[in-house]
């Protein structure tokens, strides 16, 4: 070793630890904290004025220990969160859409038969008519209110005109997407 070498190196050594650290970036070993304590855990949300006011109180699971996640969800909110568009708006909070689309249903619709009885109908109707009679069992039929949806595999064009004809005389049907595909062949 040069005796420049060795006169750095012990500089170096006469150097307190707390003067390392802090060039180095790190804290020291008494500033540091590994142990997480209950106030920085995540738990259940309480609810918000306007959820109150609402007479929505009762949110989050039923477990009271804040240091617990054994209640929560992976889709709970947390403190500061909603799913509620208004309440975000009054209150200041993050809104956090939901994860499964609303179902919305028009309110006009609600002497209609309910979903499954109007797609029971169409399939009927579908295999009443001689035109579609071989497709009616080969077609998805899906229905949100008064909306159809059709999905499947045609032999033609005029198949598909023949189900959306069929479809729209049902009583209760407004609108017919169709979604079908002609074969290829």
């Amino acid at each position: 070793m040069t005796d420049e070498r060795r006169a750095a190196r012990e500089a170096a050594d006469e150097l307190p630890l707390d003067d390392v650290l802090e060039v180095q970036g790190d804290a020291l070993p008494a500033e540091q904290d590994a142990v997480i304590t209950p106030d920085e855990m995540e738990h259940a949300r309480s609810a918000t004025r306007t959820e109150f006011d609402r007479g929505d109180g009762s949110v989050g699971p039923a477990s009271s220990d804040p240091a617990s996640l054994d209640g929560l969800a992976l889709d709970d909110l947390r403190e500061g969160e909603t799913d509620d568009p208004d309440v975000a708006a009054e209150e200041g909070l993050t809104y956090v859409p939901p994860t499964a689309p609303p179902l919305a249903f028009d309110d006009e619709d609600d002497e209609l038969a309910t979903e499954s009885d109007l797609t029971a109908q169409i399939r009927e109707a579908l295999r009443a008519d001689a035109a579609t009679s071989e497709l009616a069992d080969r077609l998805v039929i899906g229905t949100r209110g008064s909306t159809v949806v059709v999905r499947g595999i045609v032999d033609g064009i005029e198949d598909t005109d023949a189900i959306l004809e069929v479809v729209e005389r049902v009583e209760g049907v407004k609108t017919v997407v169709d979604q079908t595909d002609v074969a290829s062949g």
